[in-house]
């Protein structure tokens, strides 16, 4: 009778998550808030509204780590981190105010003083190396959700990589990018399958991104499918 009664137990309990799979399967994917008509059209094929687009120039803080590169001059060049009050100590010139200020600004900070005195017509370039204001979040359903750097041209796909990649019940169509931009938090739906296979492009990470990967109702369910099955085969061994 238990044996009975275990077999028509697990017989159940499939038909319920074979009709869940089978529902999850046909379920449409559902558009962001605030997104209608021709945005939801584009939704994970198309690229990002245009809120998405506009990104203000990075000001620097304190503990910001910058490259200092002055052309025909390496032993001018610097790894440098402003400092907590502001200041990026640079050779010959000493102290440099750069908190405030974006890498256009200082790069001409520093031009002007170089040019002063040492340097004939100076050429320099700033890069940041590690911002605080260049990080971004990756959740969800990735192998190792955390907070990243954005360094030089991250994208989408970069991003993800970086977190380890989607997980075993992560929804592949279903990413999420939220970005505040012009005081107003926007969100647009990303499919990394379109973009792996070339049908959209890969939008870049700014800092302050969010990236969130859905779960996908339909591997959960089958996760679930196989965790049933393992422990029906352990429960096998202990009825009489």
């Amino acid at each position: 009778m238990r044996s009975q009664a275990l077999r028509l137990s697990r017989c159940w309990l499939a038909v319920s998550l074979c009709g869940l799979l089978t529902a999850c399967q046909t379920a449409s994917v559902a558009v962001p808030q605030g997104q209608t008509g021709a945005a939801a059209a584009t939704q994970g094929h198309g690229g990002p509204p245009n809120a998405f687009a506009s990104q203000t120039d990075y000001r620097l803080s304190p503990q910001d780590t910058v490259e200092v590169s002055v052309f025909q001059a390496p032993s001018l060049n610097r790894i440098a981190q402003i400092d907590g009050n502001g200041q990026l100590g640079l050779p010959l010139i000493g102290g440099v105010a750069a908190a405030g200020k974006t890498t256009r600004e200082l790069e001409a900070e520093i031009a002007s003083k170089l040019g002063a005195k040492y340097v004939q017509s100076p050429q320099v370039a700033v890069s940041i190396k590690d911002g605080l204001g260049q990080r971004y979040t990756v959740d969800g359903a990735v192998k190792k959700p955390g907070v990243y750097s954005a360094r030089g041209e991250t994208t989408l796909l970069r991003a993800l990589a970086e977190a380890g990649g989607p997980d075993e019940v992560a929804d592949r169509d279903g990413i999420t990018l939220f970005r505040v931009a012009n005081q107003q938090r926007t969100s647009m739906q990303y499919s990394l399958s379109a973009i792996r296979s070339g049908q959209s492009a890969d939008p870049p990470i700014y800092g302050g991104d969010t990236i969130i990967v859905n779960e996908s109702l339909a591997r959960n369910a089958w996760r679930m499918v196989k965790d049933v099955g393992g422990a029906a085969g352990m429960a096998r061994g202990f009825v009489p």
